[in-house]
């Protein structure tokens, strides 16, 4: 008797240490998918209006620019604009980094703003619940203004017409349409 209790303890101690291991592995692993490297407040009644038109390959360019000079933080993360808005990064935990990526579907709003709905988020190999990880994000990192997060929703909302721009310039979506790669804002320059 007493050996079966001692062979069934170890055999319990196995079992947890594999499950720790493939648990640090699958969060070690790097998330799949390609690695990015890479924005404007309300009409006013009067001025000139210009219509940018570009391209996901030229807005990733200026996104990512804008992301290292502007907000830099302490999560380093990038955007891919291809057929969905993709958010990909590294968390910093205890003395290591884990990869992250976040998968949004992109759509203008009539107010000029951009909504993000979140389809899906992976910790490096692990897939996660989307409300839950927005919920702490939310609450461990600090965000600009005008970017809004509802983990409910599971959703972000790009304020554009929010976002400071130099020369008091205002910027709104138009369109947003990432599978035709139809992508377009009006600037409007004040008085």
């Amino acid at each position: 008797m007493k050996n079966t209790w001692k062979f069934l303890f170890f055999g319990l101690l196995v079992i947890v240490i594999l499950t720790a291991a493939i648990m640090i592995y699958l969060l070690m692993r790097p998330v799949e998918g390609e690695q990015a490297i890479a924005t404007p407040s309300a009409p006013p009644e009067s001025g000139a209006e210009f219509e940018v038109i570009t391209n996901r390959e030229d807005l990733t360019i200026m996104a990512n620019r804008f992301i290292e000079e502007e907000l830099g933080g302490s999560i380093d993360y990038s955007v891919l604009f291809d057929d969905r808005v993709k958010l990909n990064g590294e968390i910093p935990i205890f003395s290591t980094t884990i990869d992250f990526q976040m998968s949004f579907e992109a759509n203008a709003l009539e107010n000029g703003n951009l909504l993000l709905t979140q389809e899906s988020l992976s910790l490096g190999a692990i897939d996660l619940p989307v409300s839950s990880v927005l919920k702490f994000i939310n609450d461990s990192y600090e965000f600009p203004d005008w970017v809004v997060m509802e983990p409910q929703n599971q959703q972000i909302v790009v304020q554009v017409t929010e976002i400071d721009v130099p020369e008091g310039l205002n910027v709104k979506t138009n369109e947003f349409n990432l599978e035709e790669d139809e992508i377009s804002f009006s600037i409007y320059v004040p008085q």
